[in-house]
């Protein structure tokens, strides 16, 4: 027999025993007699490992000056869309926030776990653009003077029609021609 539960008889060779067995009252526990402590809510391990890392070091890993814990903040402004998913969309669809932000080992700043920290990322993009430059320097173009024939031949452009190079060397604002002076003799009256 056991308390708190339903009373159970060793197994007997009648089915009439165990069919009793079944049937009999319940005891009551221990427990209903003891003082009740609180509740014990079951916490997560993380959040008792940080804890025990603020009771050691004494800082506060991941927390803002007001205590809150730290979140990805957004770059850049929240699209219409991207706003109306998260306000009305069902709960498979919503937009869930990080929960996955660990400091990078190496730097410390703030990324997310099982990703690449972006600073580090910078900091060897620049390392290796260096190492690139010092290793295939860029070309200087050397410049030579030539007369404007052998530069032509050396160099070919577009070469010009003849309306276009006559174009060119017109002047653009057609000059006025003169008028003539009138003279009333040479004009013919007419009656």
């Amino acid at each position: 027999m056991s308390f708190g539960g339903i009373a159970v008889a060793p197994p007997a060779p009648s089915s009439i025993l165990s069919g009793l067995s079944l049937a009999l009252p319940r005891l009551p526990t221990l427990r209903q007699f003891l003082p009740q402590a609180a509740p014990q809510v079951s916490t997560d391990p993380r959040l008792e490992e940080l804890k025990k890392q603020i009771e050691e070091t004494g800082d506060t890993p991941f927390l803002i000056d007001n205590g809150m814990i730290l979140r990805a903040a957004p770059k850049k402004r929240t699209s219409h869309r991207r706003r109306r998913e998260k306000l009305y969309a069902s709960g498979d669809k919503k937009i869930k926030p990080l929960e996955n932000l660990v400091r990078c080992p190496a730097c410390g700043h703030v990324k997310r776990s099982h990703f690449m920290c972006m600073h580090c990322f910078a900091e060897i993009r620049t390392f290796l653009k260096s190492k690139k430059k010092a290793l295939f320097p860029e070309p200087t173009e050397v410049k030579q003077e030539l007369d404007p024939v052998d530069e032509q031949l050396v160099y070919p452009k577009r070469r010009l029609r003849m309306d276009e190079v006559r174009l060119r060397e017109k002047d653009w604002v057609p000059k006025r021609e003169e008028p003539l002076e009138y003279s009333r003799d040479q004009t013919r009256k007419k009656w």
